[in-house]
């Protein structure tokens, strides 16, 4: 009895804490993060039991180092402050691990993403009752998201991921709600029209369930078709403005123009004309928000976020004066022209990594990524082998989208974003470990000790 009590009433706090950070995450109440995400971050880490690891250290050992040698170049303080404010929760949740949970029989993965399900329902019946009163507005379906920051961008990808995890609930117990709640959030995150984002989710939606076999070829392949063609129907019929905009964008990406091209693409070109030149900066950065992070346009850019006066300095780093700041400022990022879009927008992660932490920042990051990755979607085989699978796949499309998010836009200083991606690879971890462990537990005793060892 008091074990059930027990249990019902860690559910309860667990229902609590994640319905609030829904809420943060998914309304108009995500304007606050721009301020307190790293508290946010301190909160969901303390009451996920997570702790510090090597590899968390480490990194945070190359972070100082880039730190320090980067005075050498200028104080630039609320540059680098700034992009510390960002970058340092977000390594803090991406490797800090969970405790051994296996004692816990609330299912935390369930919890979180009923809550998330449920802003995101909202979000959505609003967006679609906006997206009919308003059909000639291409950026209308935004629900009660509102604008700000990624705008609906964001929204495009929350819906991503429910639709993705209600899809692989469905593969598991073959329930018809879940496929129904998947189908729900899909169309709903076509309407997001986001055309970037859509495309990082396909590609990571083929990655997951691709296998080096002429079957699994097949059925990916066929998948892929499938949701290329709804997709393009979709906004086809929907949108025609929005598909024209966005296959003139991947054609124009296409063709390489280090004057007149797509100025992300040029972004790339200025790193590889600058950076290596000097050897300090080249390998340990040019120091945190020094180059083309979304915090060196906070603080240097007199239009971008100009509500913040406070955080604004006249004083502008070499590298973000020189080959970030001349590809994005007011006398280039005209809404009328579109040359603000996607395509224009001189933004990575990847790019900021190698620019401001440095190649062995970024080569560490990548590595201890994919160990964490490795030892996070261990898995045994029994009686919880098909959930455990279902989580894993979840875990490697979270993994996957992350790493191809950095790559397209500065989203480790997107809170909203970075946040809904982590808590949930960290709940995922959890639930897998603790199933795992769950299974140990029942195996004859060579067994267990076997897999005892294994993940200790």
């Amino acid at each position: 009895m008091q074990s059930y009590e027990g249990n019902r009433s860690l559910l309860t706090r667990y229902s609590i804490f994640f319905l609030l950070l829904a809420i943060i995450l998914g309304t108009f109440f995500r304007i606050s993060l721009i301020v307190i995400s790293p508290f946010v971050i301190v909160a969901t880490c303390l009451y996920l039991k997570l702790r510090m690891t090597n590899s968390l250290l480490f990194l945070l050992l190359l972070i100082t180092v880039s730190l320090l040698l980067s005075f050498f170049n200028g104080l630039f303080l609320k540059y680098k402050l700034l992009s510390l404010y960002n970058m340092l929760p977000f390594i803090v949740l991406l490797f800090a691990d969970p405790k051994n949970r296996s004692d816990d029989q609330a299912n935390v993965v369930s919890q979180l993403f009923k809550c998330l399900s449920l802003v995101a329902f909202i979000n959505d019946i609003v967006g679609f009752v906006q997206l009919i009163n308003n059909p000639d507005i291409d950026d209308s379906f935004f629900g009660i998201y509102s604008k700000f920051s990624v705008s609906l961008n964001g929204l495009v990808l929350f819906n991503a991921i429910l639709f993705f995890y209600y899809f692989c609930l469905f593969l598991y117990d073959k329930k018809s709600r879940h496929i129904v709640y998947s189908l729900f959030f899909l169309g709903s995150s076509i309407m997001g029209f986001y055309g970037a984002g859509l495309i990082v989710v396909v590609i990571a939606f083929i990655l997951v369930f691709f296998k080096p076999t002429l079957k699994a070829v097949i059925r990916t392949l066929s998948i892929t078709v499938v949701s290329i063609f709804i997709i393009y129907y979709l906004l086809l019929y929907f949108k025609p403005n929005v598909l024209d905009y966005n296959l003139s964008n991947i054609k124009k990406i296409a063709k390489f123009d280090n004057q007149n091209g797509p100025r992300k693409v040029v972004s790339f070109y200025n790193y590889g004309i600058s950076y290596p030149h000097d050897l300090k900066d080249f390998l340990f950065g040019s120091g945190p928000g020094t180059f083309n992070s979304r915090s060196a346009f906070i603080v240097g850019s007199p239009t971008f976020f100009d509500a913040a006066t406070i955080l604004k300095s006249e004083a502008k780093p070499y590298y973000f004066k020189n080959f970030a700041y001349t590809l994005w400022n007011s006398n280039n990022t005209s809404q009328l022209l579109y040359q603000d879009g996607f395509r224009n927008q001189p933004f990575s992660s990847l790019l900021t990594f190698l620019g401001e932490y440095g190649l062995i920042f970024t080569i560490c990051f990548f590595m201890l990524f994919y160990d964490f990755y490795k030892k996070a979607t261990v898995r045994s085989h029994g009686e919880n082998e098909r959930l455990i699978s279902a989580y894993v796949r979840i875990f490697k499309f979270l993994s996957i989208l992350l790493i191809l998010l950095l790559c397209i836009d500065n989203f480790f200083e997107y809170p909203e974003i970075i946040v809904l991606i982590l808590t949930s690879m960290k709940v995922l971890q959890i639930e897998i470990s603790k199933l795992n462990f769950q299974h140990a537990d029942k195996a004859p005793d060579i067994i267990k000790h076997s897999s005892h060892e294994k993940f200790q």
